[in-house]
């Protein structure tokens, strides 16, 4: 039986990936010091959540053995003597009775069990959580995802995921207070590595010596990119559901993350306003609570004046324009047939030089696209 399971429930977009990435990558390490992560895998941890909140779409696509993977995860804490760690962001969808029904099991395999939940302040997660729907199909702006948040409607999927008070009401059912752990997002600016240490320190890890360089994805786009995202995603409404354009989409996009920090999104006034006063009520109503606290909750407090940014609803055709050559370019060379012989290279300065029927497509479509310029 395990001395420990801590179960960190995300909230997404909350420093998850970026954890979950230093905790696999070292995985071998943190066991050794008596931290395990059961499953083996981030994707058997994801499929024991599906379990756990029982979703039907995710659960279609599982095999037998894989709808296991919560007995699995879970007969391996009983195995452990140390602590065990299961981080998966979508636990937060659990219904109280699942995620009820999920800490008696574990109090059958374990000494202690614990709830972690990380947070980060709504200025930021709006945004954020604005991207991952386009990213993931939608072609709703921002203005108009804001409007859906600002109904505070506790079932609408964001506030499922982001009211942090009510997603503990869900998850604390029978934990001492002590065993519910709420862990601060740091403010822009903080040291990189602030978050990691907060977590060490709830863990109860050395990190002398483990690797703290693990390739972890920016996952954000520029807005030039989000409005061409969008803009195909309304063309193609369905564009979440066809696998094939899905997947030349984001063949596309996921290259581009990673490089020059993207320009800030700025939200507009009134939106900036309504967030600051609904995120300081959140934060209030959890330093009132008897959770523990990890980090400052003062770091969930919106910044109440509003940085500089730019409007992704707004951004200049011609911005646009350029993301979409770059795909249209993209597109074209990788459906181009490769020469049935190395032919003699055509030099750019050969006057009367033939183009490729790539590359003069592709100057039909921008030219049409561009207005002729």
């Amino acid at each position: 039986m395990a001395r420990r399971v801590l179960v960190h429930i995300g909230t997404p977009k909350s420093g998850t990936t970026y954890l979950q990435s230093l905790w696999w990558h070292n995985r071998t390490a943190l066991a050794d010091r008596g931290l395990l992560l059961p499953g083996g895998s981030a994707d058997e941890q994801f499929r024991a959540a599906a379990v756990v909140r029982d979703n039907a779409g995710v659960l279609a696509t599982m095999d037998e053995r894989q709808r296991g993977a919560w007995d699995r995860v879970v007969d391996e804490v009983r195995g452990w003597d140390g602590d065990a760690l299961l981080s998966q962001e979508q636990l937060v969808e659990a219904s109280g009775a699942s995620a009820s029904a999920a800490l008696d099991r574990l109090r059958s395999v374990a000494g202690e069990v614990h709830v972690v939940v990380t947070a980060r302040d709504l200025v930021r997660q709006v945004p954020s959580a604005w991207q991952q729907r386009v990213k993931h199909g939608s072609p709703t702006t921002l203005r108009r995802f804001f409007a859906r948040v600002a109904k505070d409607d506790p079932d609408f999927n964001f506030w499922h995921h982001q009211d942090v008070p009510r997603i503990l009401e869900r998850w604390t059912d029978g934990l001492p207070p002590g065993h519910v752990h709420v862990v601060a997002l740091p403010r822009p600016g903080a040291d990189r590595d602030l978050l990691w240490r907060r977590t060490c320190d709830l863990l109860g890890i050395d990190d002398t010596g483990l690797s703290l360089d693990a390739p972890v994805a920016n996952e954000t786009l520029a807005p030039a990119e989000i409005a061409f995202h969008r803009a195909v995603n309304a063309h193609f409404r369905n564009a979440h559901l066809d696998v094939a354009l899905s997947r030349r989409v984001k063949g596309f996009m996921e290259p581009r993350l990673g490089g020059a920090a993207p320009q800030r999104i700025a939200l507009a006034p009134d939106v900036h306003a309504w967030l600051v006063e609904r995120g300081d009520r959140m934060v209030d109503e959890l330093a009132g609570a008897p959770w523990h606290v990890v980090g400052d909750l003062d770091d969930l407090r919106p910044d109440p004046e509003p940085g500089l940014g730019v409007d992704p609803d707004a951004v200049p055709t011609a911005e646009v324009l350029a993301v979409a050559e770059e795909f249209l370019a993209a597109e074209l060379l990788a459906r181009a047939d490769p020469p049935a012989a190395p032919a003699r290279a055509v030099r750019e300065e050969d006057s009367g030089a033939a183009e490729s029927p790539s590359r003069t497509a592709l100057g039909r479509v921008v030219r049409r696209l561009t207005g002729g310029r």
